[in-house]
């Protein structure tokens, strides 16, 4: 019996669908076919019944027991490669939305650093769609992103609450000042629209920028009202340089990324704690 048969059927049986799965283990969808086949003849037992169409499938009794011990089959042979992964330098591919890469990824390295020596990081800064074809395509291990489009089948896990406001100089209106915005398309925009829609407010002006650095720089010169997030501006208005227009403050979560296969018992598990203790 292959290890590779049962990460098909694992991952046949998590998706439930032959074309996701080609997809997704970046195999022919004949492949797939032919481990699934090649698992039951080994095992002697039926593993899935096939309904009308090639694509539509239930598991069988014996398939659903296959697929449960298959799972720990998976973490099992994770555990033994973070063993050897943890006896020597290993390379750690980390993928980041710009906004994540801004609040989360400083303090997040520094404690890799700190607790893991032997890990060499290599940073990817993308938006969330290059990020999460980037983890599609294995070339990133684990993926930080503040949306969750297009993230099935891959494990996903709430990490940190990051908290967006409007922050001005001194206590501007939102309504009767600019706001300094980043790009659309950005995830930030899209919480500020949408805050700005629930609120009926039409903005006198949008000022567009597509960094977080330069909206704070521009609303520390008085130039209008910027949507930052507070993790971004905490020193400035500790000092006093900006201040929060409560009460206008909306909310958004933070995820974690990675392959099923890494949720628990690796040192991608491990490492992904951290990020609990982060905020």
């Amino acid at each position: 019996m292959q290890l590779d048969w049962i990460k098909s059927f694992v991952t046949l049986a998590h998706l439930k669908h032959f074309t996701k799965t080609s997809e997704f283990l970046n195999l022919s969808q004949p492949t797939i076919s032919v481990h699934i086949k090649k698992l039951e003849e080994y095992l002697g037992l039926k593993l899935i019944r096939r309904s009308g169409t090639n694509q539509s499938f239930e598991l069988t009794n014996a398939g659903m027991q296959v697929y449960e011990q298959g799972k720990k089959m998976l973490e099992i042979s994770r555990t033994i490669e973070s063993i050897k992964e943890k006896n020597e330098e290993m390379l750690l591919r980390i993928g980041a939305t710009h906004t994540v890469s801004d609040v989360l990824l400083p303090d997040f390295v520094k404690k890799i650093k700190l607790l893991y020596p032997y890990i060499h990081l290599k940073l990817i800064i993308h938006n969330h769609e290059q990020i999460v074809e980037e983890l599609r395509l294995n070339k990133i291990d684990i993926a930080l992103v503040e949306g969750t489009r297009g993230l099935d089948p891959f494990q996903v896990e709430v990490v940190s609450r990051d908290e967006l406001r409007f922050y001005a100089q001194y206590r501007m209106s939102i309504v009767n000042s600019p706001l300094i915005l980043r790009e659309k398309g950005s995830g930030t925009r899209e919480y500020a629209d949408q805050f700005l829609r629930s609120e009926r407010i039409e903005p006198l002006e949008i000022i567009e920028a597509s960094s977080h650095y330069l909206i704070k720089q521009l609303a520390l010169r008085g130039l209008g009202v910027g949507f930052l997030s507070y993790s971004m501006v905490k020193e400035e208005v500790l000092e006093g340089k900006l201040v929060p227009l409560d009460p206008h403050v909306v909310y958004r979560p933070f995820y974690a990324v990675c392959a099923v296969e890494y949720a628990s018992g690796t040192i991608h598990s491990e490492v992904l704690k951290l990020l609990q203790n982060l905020s």
